[in-house]
């Protein structure tokens, strides 16, 4: 086998730690902007704390933002454009101090390199020259700028020992020298007069200025500390990504390891069926065999008749003839009446029949899958194990599960059809024996659904008893059915799956889907049109965590679904997918299956424990009782108006009846009948209808007391299903591995 080589390694540690501290603690005294690679001119501070002139900020500008040409972050603009940016005032007054030496800076209002800076306007935040100076004073565009000579910054910066002062943006005379703490901006006497008034918690900016600085040093200490905290992540990163190597490696062992076990047994399958197919040919030639010298026999004896009828007219009288008549002709009649079978086909027919859908489906299914956690930064999609008939398997036992039912020898043309052989059923701790005409209508293929035998429903005895309501091996005639709705695809987005785990239907018969992998419910009509969806993924209020069953409270319409782990718990929600409250999570353990009865009480199952737990309405525990005695793999439920408890059994083959105290009253199905059984619902009529999908996707229909009413199947096979649900006008809706709802018909 072939591999493709795995991805490289990024060394994360390296790539964030390229920001030193050195870096951090440089002032960085940059008086060029990076675009234009000249001195600023009106610098702006984008949102990324990078500086660049507006001129230059003018040409990268697109609509209402500006993508920094550094680290293409978006900083959006308001009403007032590229205006209403912050300017950076550390760059201007680094280059106020840059002016200190004539050759480091020039005019950055004319950008002439020959003409000295004699002044700074701090309202276009501009150096100027001479000519620019006169510029600003004759120029109506240049009316009410502040403009004030180097030489009395310089004069004011050694007689004034306090803070420099720094005019109001709105107010172009007014110096900013309060604070409003309400707004957290420094604000001028006429902004606290006209817009920081009432309400507005305005102080001197000296009274203020010492706490708020110290909040930002804080922000600047809280900075680094999360540097240190993403630097040690990026470290486990590095060695997350040489784990992520070695478990690459070791998949891809797997992989061919698993890929060796899977032909050698197709080769072990392949001598077994090659073997069958021997023998079914000794058994066709022994048959024609029997059948040439049963008929070389009955030659014999009617050409030895001949012989003797022709000696006894030519040598006995006519009185001899006659007193032997009545022995010939009883000799002759036993010869005419053999009827050898003319049927040649019979004896000449025998094929292979192949599956190649549920080998292709099952190769599939039961190969393995690459799980790649439960990280959702990472994960794209998510495949469960699963096999076709059992779920929870190792792959190895699913692989020969597979093997040995995807396909079988028929010599008679009639696939897994095959009449039992025995006659003795045990009931209870008795014995059944089964009349000889019964057996013998059973064994020559009459419908059994039409017989009169009534060994499927027998009378239970008294209360310790459960009766036993099929027999162990037995074949039932069932009915076609095609499915008549399909919806759904694999993805993410609306009427989209990744796992449709858990299906039921309102009163409106809108069909509620619990869409596991994507932490979401959805909801479609009748028709399988979207109507809306609700939840994402998460613990808190509101969010979902791999939902797995669904049911609804038939009095409002309230949506009650499970939650497998980890967080095993109960939540419920509104018809319209507004939170109301979650219980359970302190005391569910594998929650499977999820039922409300008629009070608006809620039943759930749990595998593994084999447990049942029935809360109220609000979360409160009722009654709780273990049925691990009689319980395999229990995947659903539901109740009827005695306040009996109806749970399909995955590997017993059957439905199990409990009353709400954990008393086990009876059993509805069995082996032969329902296999593997998948879901159970009552319909509208009363009737238990059990789902199950063991070579064909089949509805079993019985009475409440286990009475077989009818069967049916389905015309197409599914690979994998999830769950079932009962809508009215006798449909059924399945929940399927292909990412795909169906519809079925059933009455």
């Amino acid at each position: 086998m072939t591999s493709s080589s795995p991805p490289s390694e990024v060394d994360m540690s390296t790539t964030v730690s390229s920001s030193s501290d050195s870096d951090l603690d440089s002032t960085g005294l940059n008086t060029r902007c990076s675009i234009c690679n000249d001195i600023f001119s009106i610098p702006k501070l984008l949102g990324c704390f990078h500086t660049f002139c507006q001129p230059c900020l003018e040409k990268v500008k697109v609509t209402d933002k500006v993508t920094c040409p550094e680290c293409h972050f978006d900083t959006y603009l308001g009403s007032d454009g590229l205006s209403g940016l912050r300017q950076d005032y550390t760059v201007s007054n680094i280059m106020e101090l840059s002016t200190l030496d004539p050759c480091s800076i020039h005019c950055t209002g004319c950008k002439s390199k020959e003409a000295n800076v004699v002044a700074r306007c701090f309202d276009c935040a501009n150096f100027l020259c001479a000519n620019c100076v006169m510029a600003h004073q004759f120029m109506h565009c240049f009316e009410g700028h502040r403009v004030i000579s180097l030489e009395d910054l310089q004069i004011n910066k050694d007689t004034c020992s306090s803070e420099k002062p720094v005019n109001c943006p709105k107010h172009k005379i007014d110096v900013l020298k309060m604070y409003c703490k309400t707004c957290a901006e420094p604000v001028c006497k006429e902004c606290v007069l006209l817009d920081h008034g009432r309400g507005h918690d305005c102080q001197f900016l000296t009274e203020v200025a010492e706490s708020e600085i110290q909040m930002l040093k804080n922000l600047e200490n809280c900075a680094r500390i999360k540097i240190e905290d993403l630097r040690a992540t990026a470290k486990g990163i590095g060695v997350s990504s040489i784990t992520l190597q070695t478990q690459y490696h070791k998949a891809q062992n797997d992989i061919n390891d698993t890929h060796d076990f899977y032909m050698a047994k197709l080769e072990e399958r392949k001598e077994e069926t090659l073997k069958e197919l021997d023998q079914a040919l000794n058994d066709k030639q022994a048959a024609i065999t029997t059948r040439a010298q049963n008929i070389q026999e009955c030659l014999n004896s009617l050409y030895q008749g001949i012989q003797f009828v022709n000696k006894l007219l030519n040598n006995a009288s006519v009185t001899e003839c006659l007193m032997l008549k009545t022995f010939v002709e009883r000799r002759f009649h036993n010869m005419f009446t053999f009827l050898p079978n003319l049927d040649h086909q019979d004896c000449s027919e025998i094929e292979f029949v192949s599956n190649y859908q549920a080998i292709q489906t099952g190769v599939r299914n039961t190969f393995g899958y690459v799980s790649q956690g439960n990280d959702s930064l990472f994960r794209k999609t998510t495949l469960a194990p699963v096999c076709p008939t059992i779920d929870h398997i190792p792959t190895c036992q699913a692989i020969e599960h597979l093997l040995s039912t995807t396909t079988r020898l028929s010599s008679t043309g009639n696939i897994f059809d095959e009449p039992p052989n025995i006659n003795v059923y045990k009931y209870g701790g008795n014995d059944l024996m089964l009349p000889s005409d019964q057996y013998n209508t059973w064994s020559s293929g009459s419908d059994i659904m039409s017989s009169s035998l009534d060994v499927l429903s027998p009378t239970p005895s008294s209360g310790s008893h459960v009766s036993l309501l099929c027999p162990l091996t037995s074949h039932v005639r069932r009915h076609k059915m095609i499915y008549h709705c399909r919806f759904g695809e694999f993805g993410v987005l609306e009427g989209q799956f990744t796992e449709p785990s858990g299906v039921t239907v309102n009163a409106q018969n809108d069909i509620i889907v619990a869409d596991t992998n994507n932490h979401r419910i959805q909801i479609f009509d009748t028709e399988g049109g979207f109507k809306f969806q609700f939840g994402e993924c998460g613990k808190h209020n509101g969010q979902l965590l791999y939902p797995n069953r669904v049911s609804v409270v038939g009095s409002s319409g309230d949506i009650v679904l499970t939650e497998r782990s980890p967080t095993h718990q109960v939540q419920v929600y509104n018809q319209f997918g507004q939170f109301l409250r979650k219980f359970g999570a302190n005391i569910l353990q594998h929650p499977r299956g999820v039922a409300v009865d008629g009070a608006g009480r809620i039943i759930v199952v749990e595998c593994k424990v084999m447990r049942v737990i029935i809360f109220d309405n609000v979360g409160n525990v009722l009654n709780m009782f273990s049925c691990s005695k009689h319980l395999q793999f229990p995947n659903s439920v539901v109740v009827n108006e005695k306040e009996e408890i109806f749970i399909s059994d995955n590997r017993a083959h059957c439905v199990k009846v409990f009353s709400y105290h954990g008393v086990l009253l009876r059993q509805i199905g069995g082996e032969g009948i329902t296999n593997y059984p998948i879901g159970v619902g009552i319909n509208a009529a009363g009737q238990v209808v059990v789902a199950d999908n063991h070579n064909n996707f089949n509805i079993t229909i019985f009475t409440q007391d286990g009475q077989l009413i009818n069967a049916l199947e389905s015309k197409v096979k599914h690979a994998q299903c999830f769950d079932v649900t009962l809508m009215d006008y006798g449909s059924v809706v399945l929940a399927s591995k292909d990412y795909k709802l169906y519809i079925y018909r059933y009455m």
